[in-house]
């Protein structure tokens, strides 16, 4: 009896172990299915031994000349630089650069391990040629041409793209689209971009009607909405019924100005038709920053990176937003003509750096 009763004691506890085991052990397929992994997870053999691919750069960081809400130039850089992080780089931005800080920033950037390092603006190119030479591994970018007759070396690269092409485009459509013969455009800096907007677009304009008055002011700022305010109001003021501006924030107030005045404006680098009431923005003046700055990326994997490339209409870089529903089809079509021709090459630009 003392033996049965051993033996059940142990049967007993042999299945009391087996329960106790399943419970702190076991899980069931609903459980294993729903549970999430750890932060500190092993992955597996198989992808762990995959080497990652080494990207051609990894920090991306930009130097703007204006602020990131101008709806226009800065704006559009800086969606460029989220395009980048949304592939896995690591950005980092400076607004309102301004010429005493160039150089400065440009070297904080390198010294902090980005490499690569894009000035937005021609204005940055003579500050970055002196520095790029001492960062040899960093890739230097400028969206502008070149400085004349400076040793360029050979980690910049410069796209010194078309924008005048679109400016004498505009031109061309403010001179069909003027009622008082008077027009105008509204400029940022005293810079070789800036000018040749200005000039392309008083030669297209005459290219349209000889007699067009064209009317030109670089205000000295991209940041000052006030600025472009007070300067479109004299304008208009003067009889000017068409307005381009190319200054990023400080044309915003233009456009304020033509609003409150039912004049006619012209839009940069985005489509700005929505800044004002319907009907009075003609169209823009279109620049694909965002291509510019993520195509180099592949263009430095490639190790193609550096010197100089002149994209404008053609390659798409440059282009003319839709019209307004004010602009008749017949105008629009004779805008058309001028545009493809300079697409197809029967119409070329030499840029006027001149501001006078």
């Amino acid at each position: 009896m003392k033996n049965l009763k051993r033996i059940l004691t142990l049967l007993m506890s042999a299945v009391m172990l087996l329960t106790l085991l399943a419970g702190c052990g076991g899980e069931t397929a609903e459980d294993a299915s729903s549970s999430e992994p750890s932060e500190s997870a092993v992955v597996s053999d198989e992808s762990s031994s995959a080497p990652e691919e080494e990207k051609a750069v990894s920090k991306i960081a930009i130097l703007l000349p204006g602020y990131i809400t101008d709806q226009s130039w800065n704006q559009g850089a800086y969606e460029g630089l989220l395009e980048l992080e949304g592939q896995g780089y690591e950005i980092a931005y400076t607004e309102d650069v301004q010429a005493a800080d160039m150089e400065s920033t440009f070297r904080t950037y390198c010294e902090d391990g980005y490499d690569f390092v894009i000035g937005h603006g021609v204005q940055y190119g003579d500050a970055c040629v002196r520095v790029a030479a001492d960062y040899p591994d960093v890739n230097f970018f400028i969206t502008g041409n070149p400085p004349e007759g400076e040793n360029l070396p050979g980690n910049i690269a410069f796209y010194d793209y078309k924008e005048f092409e679109g400016a004498y485009v505009c031109g061309y459509l403010a001179a069909l689209m003027s009622e008082s013969g008077v027009i105008g455009y509204i400029g940022g800096g005293d810079n070789t971009t800036q000018c040749s907007d200005k000039n392309a677009y008083v030669q297209g304009a005459k290219a349209a009607n000889a007699d067009i008055e064209v009317k030109t002011v670089i205000t000295g700022t991209f940041n000052d909405s006030s600025v472009g305010k007070e300067t479109a109001i004299a304008m208009i003021e003067q009889g000017v019924d068409v307005i381009l501006q190319t200054c990023d924030e400080t044309g915003l107030g233009a456009f304020e100005a033509c609003n409150e005045k039912g004049v006619y404006c012209i839009g940069y680098t985005s489509d700005q038709s929505g800044l004002v009431d319907e009907g009075l923005c003609l169209t823009s003046l279109l620049v694909s920053i965002p291509t510019m700055i993520t195509s180099q990326i592949d263009i430095i994997a490639a190790g193609e990176f550096g010197g100089l490339e002149q994209p404008g209409l053609a390659e798409g870089v440059i282009g003319i937003a839709p019209y307004s529903t004010e602009v008749p089809a017949e105008i629009q079509q004779q805008v058309e003509t001028v545009k493809q021709s300079l697409i197809d090459g029967t119409l070329t630009l030499t840029p006027d750096y001149s501001n006078n």
